[in-house]
């Protein structure tokens, strides 16, 4: 029998409100992630911070970390 391979393809959120729409919360748990060390890039100041993530990193990050829902 042949083995099976199997390809994961990342799923790159590129902004905030991608984040916020996967994730399912709003942006100021999104910031309090960031603080709390979650695997999001922040590029920018003030009004033109750019938010991006891995959804499945950080869907992964979220599933361990102690305090992440009470954000």
């Amino acid at each position: 029998m042949e083995p099976v391979v199997v390809a994961y393809l990342p799923k790159i959120l590129r902004s905030m409100s991608e984040i916020c729409e996967e994730m399912g919360v709003g942006q100021k748990a999104v910031r309090s992630w960031v603080q709390q060390g979650a695997p999001i890039a922040v590029e920018g100041t003030g009004s033109k911070t750019r938010y991006s993530a891995e959804a499945g990193m950080l869907q992964a990050w979220r599933a361990h970390a102690p305090s992440v829902n009470a954000a």
